[in-house]
This record gives C-alpha cells, structure tokens and sequence, in this order.
C-alpha cells in the first residue's frame, strides 16, 4: 500500500514539522472527503502545536535583560540586592542599571566603587534626590533589552528568579507586565496574606529558611497557573518592551516620589491591551524600603491613591480594587506553600493533602500503561496533592507535547537521569515505580531515603512479556520483591492473583481509570459502511498484530464495502508491519496521540482487541466510552468490565476461525452491534479519573502512616 498523505503528516507532526503536517492533513481533506472528521482533530493538533512553537520558542539564554534599580540610601540593603543580582543572572544577558538618586556620602562612594569594576553593572547619578518615579524613568529610558526590570533596592533574588519571570512573560503574547511573590508584597503576599491588624503582612523567612531555599520551595510546589491580576506589586515588575514601546514611562508628574506610579502603569497597561501577570513559581525577597518612615509611608501612600483617583476616575480605580480582593487563585497558592513549609517541619506527620509524590516512568510513553499514570496524577494535582510523573530528561519535551491537552501538562513532568535522581526524589514521601525496571530506581531512592515510602503501581504481569530464563524476564520477576517492604497496588484481581500466586507478594486493588474528556461519544459522520478499527503493533508479539491482519481481510473479503477498516499503532513502513498481511483495503494512521484514537474510536463501531491477553485492556474500555463496541481477549483481566455478548464480545483470541465468525455475525446484526454499543457506554461511565485518583491516594497515604509509625519506631529503638 503507497504511503499516503495521512502517514506523511503523522509523519511530519511526530516530527514537529508541523506547517509542513498541516499541508498534508489539508491534501487528506481533499483526496479523502470520507476521513475529514477524523482528520480535523490532526489539524486542530498540528494548529496548536505551530501555534505553540511560534509563542514558545526554547530559553535563548542570550536573552538580553535590563534591571533598573533606583537607590536612595539604606546602603546596608543596597549592598544585600546588588550582590545578589551579582550572583544570579540565571545564564542571560543581564544589565543592571543603578540609578543613584542622591543618596548620601557613604551610599554614592560605595555605589561608584562596587559599579566600576562590576562588569555587568552601570551607574547613573543625581546629586539631588530627583523621587522614586524620575529615577525609574531615567533608567528605563537607557535601557534597550527586550525585557525590562524595575527592582527595589531592598529585594534579594534567588538563583532561577529570571528563568521563572521569563518563562511566564513568554507563556502568552497577552502578558505585558509579570511580578513575583514575596514576603512583602500586598496581594501577592506568601505565605500571609494580611497580619494580626488586618494590614498586609511583612513575612519573615520561615524558620530554617533561606531566600534561595524559600524560592525553590515556592517553586517546586507551584502549578505555574500565572494568575491575571489588575495591579502588580511595583517591588520587582519584568515590563516587555512592547509596552513601553505602546505606552511610555512611569507618570513622574503625578506621583513624582512613587506610591501609585505602579498602579496607575498597571491600569495604562491594561487599557492598552496588555495582560499583567503572576509568576507563581518565583519569590523575590523585600525587606520593604527603609528610605521613609512608615508615617510618612503611609501619608504618600494615601496621597498616590488620591492622585489615581483623580487620574482615572474614583469608580474605574475602585472597580479594579474590587477585583483583586478576590483572592482565590493567590489564596491556593498561599494555601499550598503554607502546606509544604508544615510537612517541611514536621517531616514525619502523614496528612493526605500535603503528601509528596512522585511516579516514576522511565518509558517513552505513548502506551495504555503511561496513559494511566499520566491522566491519574493529573487528577491528583487537580484534586490539590502535590504528585508529579518523573521522566528521563530527554523525554520530558515529548511528554508534554503528548498531553498537551491537560492542564499544567508541562509542570507535572519532572526530569532525572541517573546522576540527579536522588536529589530529585528526596523531597518526596513516596517514590512509585509504574515498570518493572523502574524498581531499581525505587530501590536506589529507597536504600538512602528510609523515611521515603517506596511503591509499585503494577499495570501489567511483565515476566509474560519475555522469553523465560531472559534477562528481562528474570528481573521483571524480580520486581515485586526487589525492595522491602514496598506498598503494591494494581488495577485488575487478575494482576493481584499472579503476583500472589508467583510470588507471595499482595497487591492492593485500585480502580482502573478512563478519562472521559477525551473518550467520549460525538456527533457521529452518517456512513454506509461501518467502521471496523484495531491497534496493529507488531513490534509487540503478544499483541497479535499478524492474526489481527489475517481477521481484518478476511472480514474486508466477506463484507466488501460494507466495512471501513482503520489502524493505528504502527508505521506503514515499518519492516514489521510490511511482513503483514495487508492484500485488502484500510486506511492506517499511524502512530496517534490519545486526542486522534479518541477521534478515531468515536466515529467506530467496533474496536477489535486480539492481543493474545490483556491485563486490563484500557483501549477497548476507551472505544466504549466512545460508543464503540469491543473484542476483548477472555485470557487477563478484561472480564472486570467486559461482559461476553452484551457490551463487547470476550473471545479465545488463540482460535481465529471461532473470532473471526463471532465478528462477522456481529457485524452483520445491527441491532445486537448497536445494543451493544449502547450497554459499553453504561459500563464505561462506571470508570472516572477522579475515583481512579481518589483509590490511589487514600491507600497511599494509609501505608505512608504505618511505614512512618515503623520507621520512627526503628528509630526509637536505635
């Protein structure tokens, strides 16, 4: 069979050609009107993916950035944030541009000293203090970097400050202005938002906390949401030159000490058309400025709210305060720090919203197995638990893109290899293996780690994919008893009973998992023909990709044109899939993402599964949730869902003559197809990603407890 233009955008996309995915998929319109409505989710992929690529460039580390710090004594401060910018330039090309604002004696000397041999430092000086506002502007107007940062003298950066700011100014077109969390910065306040007196608090470091240490808990903790907001803190602002460009400079005649410039920029931002944006995985330390007193402090700040007012009308600037006292999104942020500074004190205290936990899945996805792992954690991060998958880190890029769909896809995925793997993992309380290779993996955390408690989520009862007495066979049996102690669970009591069986080892069920966002029935194509689809890989022998071929012509020999058949799964021109036999008319996509099968299996009316067993049998309980009918093998443990003539036929997959006249009869009684179509969606409905998520969490947390009680009870006896 040629390789169509199908195959040569599956081909391009996977590739990340994704203009040149677009052409083909529009010649597939063309040369095929009957595929149009499953190729409209390619399109709609390859569109997003462009779209994506041209917004989301990777980190030009020579990214030029200019940091405007405006100073006016409090010397003590000013020496604490240069250094401190000194130290973290986070790789880019950074300018810090001091603007010494009439500072006194000492001030001026030192700032002239330390500048002058400070390569990425200039200094530009007023014998009289010229106010805040004038100072920002003259440093925003020697600035030329396409990112722009007015910083408080009184701030401390961390290391990776600049990487976050930009990787959320980058995030979206939109955002014109972004501000980091802080100590002490109003609303954007963390972990306090408001102190005893109902003021905005001053957060101290938590005890035993650094800013560096402080700004990385902020971040592996946060879900980079980026909240919008109607004013940012004017601490620490990264500004994109394009709003310069559209608006101009700080309103220096207005508020010509400062107090309100930030607020009333943030309104002329907005009225532009720029967004102004959070960056919720960074923190910037403010000491909160020492220039005034707080007396006066509050009389300039009273009079910058005044002088808004006037400006821009009472109403339009008490609208937009209306707005951001509406606190959610930054009270769940708070929410989540607060709750990790606790676990951090109380390392051995087991509370199920503030579990650590990390899923380790050192595959290249793609697979049912990988698809559970993924949807489930991503229900947990939902749900407010802190749970992340750990990939390789060559592999990381190809996951994100690959549940793209999914919220937060790219910060539920860690990276590791093997030098970081345990500084990657010892911030958690439970380390997952999810294959019978990550074990090892498991083990190594675990060996270091005793206060870890190490798991093993089994999909599968792997020692059957391998010759016996192979390397792999022996240490896929090795798995489930390779680390003492381990808590295993699994989705299928066909899966509990071989590990029980073979290895003495109990497993505790889970509930399986289907996500019905994406598999879900749809307006279906009117067709003449009934659409026959089936999973063809033959790189996986037990997956019966040669019987499978066999059926399907014979079916397409039978039934003629009555029948449509469509696979995926494999190449064209694959050596495996070319020693098939494919003497009949199909259509074969190739490779799909998970958003593409759904497409696919919703507009099927039957998925046909002739593996030669199945441990749960994900796919074809998906092809139900689409309102497709299912071949099942009866060897494994689809037979959990899978009722023999009434939501999917549940066959020897071994006896081809017998599933190829179960088939065909089906497919020739239209009534007892649709029937069954219609009692597949029941079934389905009974799986959700939440209750998956839910069944997984609980026992998890329930084992973390015992293992704790026993390893401070080791502990004790010590």
């Amino acid at each position: 069979m040629n390789l169509s233009s199908l195959t040569f955008g599956n081909l391009a996309l996977r590739n990340k050609q994704f203009e040149k995915a677009l052409h083909y998929y529009r010649q597939v319109e063309l040369e095929q009107p009957e595929l149009s409505h499953l190729i409209q989710v390619n399109i709609k992929l390859a569109t997003r993916s462009l779209d994506g690529a041209r917004v989301q460039q990777p980190q030009d580390q020579a990214l030029g950035i200019d940091i405007v710090v405006p100073v006016f004594n409090a010397l003590d401060d000013v020496q604490v944030c240069l250094a401190s910018l000194q130290n973290n330039t986070d790789g880019f090309r950074v300018r810090v541009i001091v603007v010494n604002d009439g500072s006194d004696e000492a001030t001026t000397q030192w700032l002239r000293e330390f500048c002058e041999v400070k390569q990425i430092f200039s200094l530009i000086e007023h014998k009289t203090n010229l106010g805040y506002t004038r100072a920002v502007n003259i440093g925003l107007k020697a600035s030329t970097a396409p990112y722009v940062i007015t910083l408080n003298s009184d701030t401390i950066v961390p290391a990776g400050w600049l990487q976050g700011m930009v990787r959320c100014i980058k995030s979206d077109p939109k955002i014109g202005v972004v501000g980091p969390l802080s100590n002490a910065a109003s609303w954007q306040n963390v972990p306090v938002l408001r102190d005893e007196s109902g003021g905005f608090a001053v957060n101290d470091l938590p005890q035993g906390q650094s800013v560096d240490t402080m700004a990385k808990l902020v971040a592996s903790v946060s879900r980079k949401q980026y909240p919008r907001l109607p004013f940012v803190n004017g601490f620490c602002l990264m500004i994109r030159r394009s709003v310069i460009d559209s608006i101009g400079y700080m309103d220096e005649e207005n508020f010509p000490v400062g107090y309100g410039e930030e607020n009333d920029y943030c309104i002329r931002v907005a009225d532009a058309g720029f967004e102004l944006t959070i960056a919720d995985d960074v923190y910037v330390f403010h000491a909160k400025s020492k220039s005034f007193g707080h007396e006066r402090r509050k009389l300039l700040s009273q009079q910058g709210t005044d002088s808004i007012k006037r400006k821009h009308s009472p109403e339009k600037y008490a609208q937009r305060v209306s707005l951001i006292k509406k606190t959610e999104i930054l009270d769940s942020v708070r929410a989540i720090i607060a709750t990790e500074l606790k676990r951090q004190k109380e390392p051995n205290k087991v509370d199920l919203m503030a579990m650590r936990i990390l899923f380790l899945l050192p595959v290249k996805g793609g697979g049912g197995g990988a698809h559970s792992v993924v949807q489930e954690v991503s229900e947990m991060r939902r749900l407010g638990l802190h749970a992340r998958v750990g990939v390789k880190y060559q592999q990381v890029e190809g996951f994100v893109k690959a549940y793209a769909d999914i919220d937060g896809s790219r910060d539920t995925f860690i990276g590791f290899d093997d030098k970081t793997l345990i500084s990657v993992a010892e911030s958690y309380d439970i380390v997952v293996g999810t294959i019978f290779s990550s074990m090892k993996l498991v083990k190594r955390i675990a060996d270091v780690n005793p206060h870890i408690l190490p798991a093993y989520y089994v999909q599968d009862y792997e020692p059957m994919f391998f010759p016996e007495g192979s390397t792999n066979w022996q240490e896929a049996r090795d798995s489930y008893t390779l680390v003492s102690g381990a808590f295993l669970f699994a989705k299928t009591h066909w899966i509990i009973d071989q590990v029980k069986r073979e290895h003495g080892v109990t497993a505790h069920k889970v509930q399986p998992s289907i996500d019905h966002v994406v598999y879900k029935p749809v307006q279906r194509v009117a067709s003449a023909r009934l659409n026959v689809s089936a999973m063809i890989r033959p790189q996986t022998p037990r997956r019966g990709a040669a019987r499978t071929m066999r059926l399907l012509a014979g079916l397409h020999k039978e039934l003629g044109d009555r029948i449509a058949i469509h696979l995926f799964g494999c190449e064209s021109e694959h050596p495996d899939f070319q020693k098939l036999e494919k003497a009949f008319s199909f259509t074969n996509h190739g490779p799909l993402l998970r958003l593409q099968v759904a497409a696919l299996l919703a507009q099927s009316d039957l998925f046909i599964d002739l593996s030669d067993y199945q441990a749960f049998g994900r796919t074809a309980l998906e092809a139900m949730a689409c309102g497709c009918a299912a071949v099942v093998p009866t060897a494994g443990g689809a037979h959990e869902y899978a009722v023999h003539k009434e939501n999917a036929l549940v066959l020897d997959t071994v006896d081809e003559a017998a599933c190829f006249a179960a088939i065909s009869s089906l497919l020739e009684k239209s009534d007892a197809l649709q029937l069954m179509r219609r009692n597949g969606l029941v079934t389905a409905a009974r799986y959700s990603v939440h209750s998956a998520a839910v069944s997984e969490a609980v026992p998890l947390e329930n084992a973390l407890k015992a293992w704790r009680a026993s390893y401070d009870f080791i502990k004790d006896i010590k």
